[in-house]
């Protein structure tokens, strides 16, 4: 039985730090997840979390990041699987990891907690709604967007974000 804690909770505003991350990547957009034959971040996932160093550091927290926007969420982005920089590695091929600097400043942070991958489904959902609103006093900034997993069943989505 999957179980999603579906309360909206209203995004909490942070001022972020720099954070360095390390991990896999892939190139894509919305419309080409919409179709089993151009996903691609499904199956970056599943690579990232079947990596031996990934299940020896699993008490560490995961990061998906959403980065390199050509334009908006219509346009196409980068995704990375990762997790902190620096992290003792145990897996020999380094050559596959790429680095990546998530941007200081400013962002909304969504929390949900449930099953994965539905709370992430809905989670986003909710950020999708939430800056919809004719009366969002802010508004996305493209830059870098980002999930971290601190638990099998938490998640915040961070959305970098100025005013209107």
């Amino acid at each position: 039985m999957t179980v999603i804690n579906e309360d909206v909770v209203a995004p909490v505003l942070v001022n972020q730090d720099v954070i360095e991350l390390s991990g896999l990547a892939i190139r894509t957009s919305n419309r080409a997840e919409q179709d089993a034959k151009t996903q691609q971040i499904g199956p970056l996932w599943q690579q990232f979390m079947s990596r031996a160093d990934v299940q020896s550091n699993m008490s560490s927290p995961i990061y998906g990041s959403y980065y390199d926007y050509e334009s908006d969420h219509n346009g196409e982005f980068s995704v990375l699987a990762g997790w902190v920089a620096g992290l003792t590695l145990v897996a020999a091929d380094y050559s596959a990891l790429t680095g990546l600097t998530l941007a200081a400043g400013k962002y909304l942070r969504f929390s949900a907690i449930g099953e994965m991958p539905a709370v992430v489904i809905s989670l986003w959902g909710q950020v999708w709604h939430y800056f919809s609103d004719d009366n969002c006093q802010f508004e996305r900034n493209y830059s870098t967007d980002y999930e971290c997993y601190t638990s099998n069943d938490g998640v915040d989505i961070y959305i970098g974000v100025k005013l209107k």
